[in-house]
């Protein structure tokens, strides 16, 4: 049987082939007033096709756009957002990398889209249906400061109200899978279980496309039975930083799809085929009547490229022995 592979968010901006467009150069040129915003426009959809080109000639069944013109998960769509502004950088949870914290200061409100013109360009790059990736509204409100609800529950259904719209638009774009980044699903407790039920379920109220709701850096495994009867149609695991989510298969309903994350975004070290296609078989025996994805754990943008490259072949060659039921 297949198993379908897949990115788990965005991809290395740096390009491995000298000559490329370089777009972190053409960015820095910009800031020092030396090249244009047209021509960091003309940077991000150079390196938007690279992106693409490459998932599809390694043989990516599910590709991503990359979120090139992204500077991290978060503040690209929340500051098109209404009563959000954007303040200084935060460490993003105990990785080494940051993020620009949004605040909110005002009802959370869509006003229009804000990723599906993007992804319409990206889309006309890709021989393959491309994955739409948004930040997933329970960890948008985590990542923020609060100046305006003071209730999580409130905030989160906000957020997840406003994304919903969001989503929408990127189904009228023509995504028919949408990647919901919920890395703070993965760190929530029982208790919070409330606050998350409410940015899931009214972020997955009435859409067409499949949504991955994807937990890089934890289990949901807290909160898991707040969200069990939504209407998602894949969980997303790191079950190599977070191998507890194991014990989410036997909970997971039937007729849903796991994202098995095997392949380490946060190690450089190749894993072997070998090895990830016993972990497929592992998760196949224990719910056979369960679809599945594979993935890298995690975004691979802060791996140096020509790794992330790499890794990326050793989750096709994976999926390819998992097919055949080799281990």
């Amino acid at each position: 049987m297949k198993i379908q592979t897949t990115l788990a968010g965005s991809y290395p901006k740096l390009p491995t082939v000298a000559g490329d467009v370089n777009l972190r150069v053409v960015r820095n040129r910009r800031d020092a007033g030396k090249a244009t915003d047209d021509e960091v426009a003309a940077a991000v959809r150079a390196t938007t096709r690279r992106m693409i080109e490459l998932q599809n000639r390694i043989g990516i069944d599910l590709p991503m756009e990359g979120q090139a013109g992204w500077d991290d998960a978060q503040t690209f769509v929340a500051r098109g957002l209404e009563g959000i502004r954007i303040a200084g950088l935060l460490r993003y949870l105990d990785t080494n990398t940051y993020y620009r914290q949004p605040e909110i200061v005002g009802p959370i409100r869509w006003t229009g889209p804000i990723t599906a013109g993007e992804f319409r360009e990206a889309q006309a790059l890709s021989a393959r249906p491309l994955k739409a990736f948004l930040p997933g509204p329970y960890s948008l409100y985590r990542f923020s400061k609060d100046m305006r609800y003071g209730d999580p529950t409130e905030g989160a259904r906000s957020f997840g109200e406003a994304l919903g719209r969001e989503a929408a638009a990127l189904e009228e774009a023509g995504a028919t899978w949408i990647h919901v980044e919920e890395p703070w699903i993965g760190h929530a407790r029982a208790a919070d279980g409330r606050a998350v039920r409410a940015a899931l379920e009214a972020f997955l109220a009435g859409h067409r496309a499949k949504t991955m709701i994807h937990v890089p850096f934890g289990s949901p495994m807290a909160v898991f039975d707040s969200i069990r009867d939504l209407p998602w149609t894949a969980i997303g695991l790191d079950l190599v930083g977070a191998p507890a989510g194991w014990e989410i298969l036997p909970l997971v309903p039937k007729g849903r799809t796991v994202g098995l994350g095997l392949i380490d975004a946060r190690n450089t070290r190749l894993e072997a085929p070998e090895a990830v296609a016993g972990a497929v078989a592992r998760a196949r025996g224990l719910r056979p009547d369960l679809d599945y994805h594979l993935s890298p754990t995690a975004s691979l943008e802060y791996l140096p490229a020509d790794t992330a490259e790499k890794k990326l072949e050793r989750l096709v060659a994976s999926a390819a022995l998992a097919a055949k039921g080799g281990a």
